[in-house]
């Protein structure tokens, strides 16, 4: 009798310890508050300290860990930590649903989210991933001496970076993305293996350092190829010599706000690692829970997780291009977020001839901000796959990290220089510069343009321009003169800060005796706009 009492005991405990489990949820903590009383370069390593210095990029109240003691007390109540993020202030947890009410009480908290549970798996991935993923896996046959990635490399005049010798040595690149299988495998990344410059794994999803083992993780791996992948004598990646960083941020069973929040954990990581340049062929519109889903709105706002943090990594420095999507035939339509930030570098799809892929996602309706920004090759492009052949794919996933690698290399060969005017000279290089639209945005770029542009800090879209126009005196203290001599007509004259922003703009103007004497000391860029055609030049404030 004693016996069964105990049977029935255990089998009362199971069965209401299977109820707790169900009635756990996924909740997003923001808070209030931080303290500041560590010492904060402790997050960071050495390389990202310097970078820091660099570019006189001062440590705020964003770079602080979230507070100790708060997440203690989430823990008091039984919440488990997935992930915490110092750049949104939050946490995210797994908690008995019983027990949120009592944790929004506390004083310290701001809001909460709740990730809802779906009703079913819809097994979506990300807009800019779903047709990416589409292939042909066959290995295709030797095109050129070069190698078969030369095309899509050419389109860019890629190349020219490297044989000039700059193939990203000494920069530092983070690919966030679904997985990476068969990384370590792959004889597409042996060098690399060999040399050690695989820095480092993450997987947000599950919390671990295993990135490579899910088969559903190829995406990464592809896009992985068009930068540091390597095959003898059929291709080479677009910044084959640098260091590298994979993050698994995607949920491959699921389409969750939640992916969100662990791409701005592994943005965050990026800065605290000294990272240059991210790729991420990921983007959010709409998830398996409506109620998470976005609208343009919320993308011309830059008010997503995700859009936040690109904002956040950027203005630490780091350089992030993102997938515009493709969602261009489809009835969404536009771009997705985190491609709709402000700082995101945002990238579209074009074929071998320049023209734009149909897929390639639209800039936002009612939105001046020009997105995207450029264009690479995303149809037909060549990849490495996870067995190491050369393969062929498309969409804006693909034509992102092909950009990225370049904008490595180019980087590397101008290291003083910021992440935004890295930005500004690809854009200013591009095939539309002077026109920009919501499907390419300002173009295709021309690496060796940029490269030009960076070098010489006068840049002019039409050689006949250069002697009508005289900027003086430079460096300046207050007044900069700006004269326009023979038949070019005056349009426009803008300027633009070290980090991009507007800070003057004269349509038609009259005067050509500028006051700047409200600015701070600094350099700038001058951009002056007549009916020849853009002057463009960096001047100096004392």
């Amino acid at each position: 009798m004693a016996k069964s009492k105990f049977l029935i005991i255990l089998s009362f405990i199971a069965v209401f310890s299977m109820q707790a489990k169900t009635n756990t949820s996924k909740y997003i903590i923001y808070f209030k508050d931080k303290i500041f009383d560590i010492n904060v370069k402790a997050l960071f390593n050495t390389k990202a300290i310097q970078q820091r210095n660099r570019f006189n990029i001062p440590f705020d109240e964003r770079d602080y860990p979230v507070n100790a003691n708060y997440i203690e007390q989430l823990k008091q109540n039984n919440a488990i930590i997935l992930h915490t993020t110092n750049w949104l202030n939050a946490a995210l947890i797994r908690v008995d649903d019983k027990k949120i009410a009592t944790i929004a009480q506390f004083p310290f908290i701001a809001s909460i989210v709740k990730i809802e549970t779906a009703k079913s798996h819809k097994n979506t991935m990300s807009v800019a991933t779903q047709d990416a993923c589409v292939g042909n896996e066959d290995e295709l046959a030797f095109e050129d001496q070069y190698t078969s990635s030369f095309p899509q490399v050419n389109l860019l005049h890629g190349e020219y970076l490297h044989e000039q010798g700059f193939n990203g040595e000494n920069m530092t690149i983070a690919i966030c993305d679904n997985g990476f299988y068969n990384v370590y495998n792959n004889p597409a990344y042996t060098a690399l293996m060999a040399d050690n410059r695989l820095l480092g794994t993450y997987d947000f999803v599950n919390n671990d350092s295993t990135v490579h083992d899910d088969t559903n993780g190829k995406h990464g791996t592809n896009c992985f190829s068009f930068i540091a992948g390597m095959k003898d004598s059929q291709y080479i990646g677009t910044a084959t010599k640098s260091s590298y960083y994979l993050f698994q941020t995607e949920n491959n069973n699921s389409e969750r706000l939640q992916e969100e929040f662990n791409l701005a954990s592994a943005l965050e990581r990026c800065n605290q690692l000294g990272v240059d340049v991210v790729s991420i062929s990921l983007g959010y519109t709409t998830f398996d829970v409506a109620s998470e889903n976005h609208d343009t709105t919320d993308l011309r706002n830059n008010s997503t997780p995700a859009a936040k943090a690109v904002n956040m990594a950027s203005s630490k420095g780091i350089l992030v291009c993102v997938a515009a999507g493709n969602e261009g035939l489809k009835p969404w339509k536009y771009i997705s977020t985190p491609s709709d930030a402000d700082s995101a570098f945002c990238i579209a799809s074009v074929d071998i001839n320049g023209v734009v892929a149909g897929s390639s996602a639209y800039g936002l309706p009612n939105d001046a901000r020009v997105k995207p920004n450029v264009a690479a090759m995303g149809v037909s492009a060549k990849y490495l796959n996870d067995a190491g052949n050369v393969s062929s794919g498309g969409g804006t996933s693909y034509a992102t990290p092909q950009l990225a690698g370049l904008a490595a290399c180019l980087w590397q060969a101008f290291p003083t220089k910021t992440n935004w005017e890295i930005k500004t000279a690809i854009e200013q290089s591009a095939s539309q510069y002077l026109t920009p639209d919501k499907r390419i945005g300002y173009g295709i770029p021309d690496f060796k343009k940029a490269y030009d542009l960076l070098a010489n800090p006068t840049f002019v879209s039409t050689k006949s321009i250069i002697d009508d126009i005289h900027i003086f005196p430079n460096p300046f203290q207050n007044i900069l003169a700006v004269q326009c001599n023979g038949n070019a007509n005056l349009q426009s004259i803008q300027l633009m800060n070290s980090v991009g922003q507007m800070v003057y703009s004269a349509y038609t103007p009259t005067n050509n005796m500028l006051d700047f004497s409200y600015l701070s000391t600094g350099m700038y860029l001058l951009q002056i706009t007549t009916d020849k055609g853009v002057f463009i030049k960096k001047i100096i404030k004392e």
